[in-house]
């Protein structure tokens, strides 16, 4: 996924419907606000991102990203008008961007980029097809990994890419352990050497992120002491049985 940060909203509007046109994955925000809150929720693949925003720099996003994780794992494209210093782009470049880019924007060369870091990005996103199917039960609700998104009855709640490995992982075979060495590869792309903290914080947000939509992960997850986790299928009550709150 694409996101595309400028406070102009015909630049904003322009750029989206460029991407909209290749049927790139897309969003757009107007604010470091908002622009945080949309990486925290949905980190995208590729992020294009203005310098100069309603309500701060590019280089507050760049630090978030940085911060938050993200940067091994989002693209970022920063744009500047046309006379910024030198030190200025280095900045940028330090912080982390991949790419800077000089007003008067040329969108060809925009999207040149845009399609390179896209193709490099899908052996990442390609970890989508351990999935197996585009819809998987969980917890007694429904991901739908493609769009990563949680479902039970009305409600949704995005997931970040990790959340949605994660479930995968659990839920290819139910009843079984599964290994802490087989989630730290698979999900984090390095080996487990011995300090689970990285996966309790992972489980930790896909618990907080599912209780957001009304399901109890823990309910369904089993976490056994030096080995790993083991998913059990959320059952479902015999008909006409009763339920009681906390129960």
């Amino acid at each position: 996924m694409i996101a595309i940060i400028s406070s102009a909203k015909s630049e904003r509007t322009a750029l989206l419907a460029l991407c909209e046109n290749r049927r790139w994955g897309i969003v757009g925000c107007d604010t470091v606000r908002t622009a945080t809150r949309l990486l925290q929720l949905c980190p995208p693949t590729t992020l294009v991102v203005r310098h100069n925003l309603a309500d701060g720099f590019s280089d507050q996003v760049l630090t978030f990203l940085a911060s938050s994780g993200l940067q091994g794992r989002t693209r970022s494209i920063v744009l500047v008008p046309a006379g910024t210093v030198a030190a200025a782009e280095i900045r940028q470049i330090n912080l982390g961007a991949d790419c800077i880019l000089r007003d008067p924007l040329r969108t060809d060369v925009l999207l040149a980029y845009l399609e390179k870091y896209e193709l490099t990005a899908r052996p990442v996103a390609a970890r989508s097809r351990r999935t197996g199917t585009a819809t998987i039960a969980f917890a007694g609700g429904s991901l739908h990994a493609p769009s990563r998104t949680l479902q039970h009855g009305r409600q949704t709640r995005p997931l970040t890419p990790r959340e949605v490995e994660l479930i995968a992982a659990l839920t290819r075979t139910p009843g079984e352990v599964v290994t802490y060495e087989t989630l730290y590869s698979e999900i984090l792309e390095r080996p487990f050497q011995g300090d689970t903290s990285n996966m309790r914080v992972l489980l930790g947000k896909l618990t907080a992120s599912a209780a957001a939509v009304g399901l109890q992960v823990r309910a369904c997850v089993e976490v056994i002491a030096k080995a790993g986790y083991r998913y059990t299928e959320a059952r479902r009550p015999p008909r006409g049985a009763k339920t009681t709150a906390g129960g």
